[in-house]
């Protein structure tokens, strides 16, 4: 048996998985490389790393000696996780990957009873000696997308030209080449910035559900995700276009103020508008890839929600003209599944399995 660990910022899910990379039991628990920003100290992290794995093992039947290795990508190998180590320089090739899996052993690991393996970063090429403020428009990296690439190419076909756009807490747009390296990547902070909005400005309140004259909440809890409750509207998302090209991000930002104190709209449309508005200035990162010669592919696939991905594509069809097949992947466990199949596939290549 094998355990793979994804740790975010927040909150971090053991999966229990065989040889063929099925998963037979998952269990999360709050706790992430936050606690370690928050309290000077990855103490915590490691313990409740620990705790987690144990109850894993326990709900499973299984002893620590039944566990072949454990496996993780991202967060975790930051400077805020169990070891920092240094991100591969792109390009990067699955080879490449596979044999920069680090072993972590005795007070670096969270249990030294189990093997635990790590995998490496990838950032974008720059020259560090110089340090030189003049890179800074070309620089990136990513910690944990590199493992979900290599699942997707084990699951969806390797081999073919291929954009990767991860709709998260960031965006982050991964281009593949026909050899299947990583060239580097383009992030952007839409992900926080949409929950920063949301929570710390007076937008908030015009794009969550308002008392209906009965005093009943129109349909949904403010809690629903979006997805659940409202359908893509092209006519917002052609507005939001529009708006947001012509006057910039923060005067976009503005409008669904104006559409909920000045004309007769849902708190859906309201919130299909900030959604969409966020994704056109993605788009202009996106933009850049011809500027670093990273090409577009002949497909691109978007991994997050389903309401962000159907905006995404919208605009890479309508707007964009891209001619490539798009595909989008959200289910929750179809999006686990990226990771999992990326850690098996690297540690086979690395002859851990």
């Amino acid at each position: 048996m094998i355990l793979t660990i994804d740790c975010g910022t927040t909150n971090s899910r053991v999966y229990l998985v065989n040889l063929k990379g099925e998963i037979l039991l998952s269990k999360s628990r709050k706790a992430g490389v936050k606690d370690t920003a928050i309290r000077g100290s990855n103490a915590f992290l490691k313990k409740e790393l620990k705790t987690l794995t144990e109850e894993v093992l326990y709900e499973a039947g299984l002893s620590k000696s039944q566990i072949r290795l454990v496996i993780s990508s991202g967060m975790i190998t930051s400077e805020l996780g169990l070891i920092e180590l240094p991100h591969l320089f792109a390009p990067v090739s699955m080879e490449d990957l596979a044999g920069s899996i680090t072993r972590v052993d005795g007070e670096e690991s969270f249990d030294s009873e189990l093997p635990l393996y790590l995998i490496r970063g990838i950032k974008n090429p720059y020259h560090p000696e110089r340090n030189d403020l003049a890179e800074l428009a070309r620089l990136d990296f990513m910690r944990g997308e590199e493992t979900q690439v290599a699942g997707l190419l084990q699951l969806y076909g390797s081999g073919i030209p291929t954009t990767v756009i991860n709709l998260s807490s960031h965006t982050k747009c991964i281009p593949i080449d026909r050899r299947d390296r990583i060239l580097g990547s383009v992030t952007t902070l839409s992900g926080q910035v949409f929950e920063a909005l949301m929570k710390e400005t007076f937008i908030g309140k015009s794009v969550v559900p308002t008392e209906s004259a009965s005093g009943l909440p129109e349909s949904v809890s403010p809690l629903a995700k979006p997805e659940e409750s409202s359908p893509f509207d092209p006519v917002i998302a052609d507005l939001a276009y529009e708006i947001v090209r012509e006057a910039g991000l923060l005067r976009g930002f503005v409008m669904p103020r104006f559409m909920d104190v000045l004309l007769r709209t849902t708190w859906q449309q309201r919130r299909k508008f900030v959604e969409a508005a966020l994704a056109v200035d993605d788009l202009r990162a996106l933009g850049l890839f011809p500027k670093f010669d990273f090409p577009y592919g002949e497909r691109i696939f978007l991994v997050g929600p389903r309401a962000r991905c159907e905006i995404f594509e919208y605009y890479l069809k309508e707007k964009m003209r891209i001619p490539a097949t798009i595909r989008s992947i959200s289910d929750p466990m179809e999006i686990s599944m990226l990771a999992v199949q990326g850690a098996l596939y690297l540690a086979k290549k690395r002859v851990l399995l």
